[in-house]
């Protein structure tokens, strides 16, 4: 079995967050258990984002195969244009959910 580097790419939506590994192109469309977003923001619940994060990881990683070691996120695409504030959040939610590096790859 060849262990990979998990090496994610992130994409939010408005309650559903897409995780792609890169090297395997495993692929998860996570839907939000409980609602994230608002009418105002598409990451208002930052503990409801962190867990829909965390579902989504899982299936990833349930494929077997991967290293733990220095695990990055790239955060690629979000439906609506991130503040300062709102990237604050998804890079506190992608630490939490166990990533040692968060980019952001796309401009707010």
């Amino acid at each position: 079995m060849t262990i990979h580097r998990l090496d994610l790419d992130i994409a939010i939506y408005r309650d559903r967050v897409q995780v792609t590994h890169r090297p395997t192109d495993t692929f998860v469309d996570q839907r939000a258990e409980y609602a994230f977003s608002s009418d105002s923001s598409v990451v208002a619940n930052p503990r409801y984002l962190e867990d829909t994060i965390v579902r989504g990881i899982r299936q990833v990683i349930a494929t077997g195969g991967f290293s733990l070691r220095d695990p990055i996120a790239r955060v690629v695409s979000c439906e609506s244009p991130l503040g300062e504030a709102d990237m604050e959040v998804v890079r506190t939610a992608l630490i939490e959910a166990g990533m040692r590096k968060v980019v952001f790859e796309f401009d707010g």
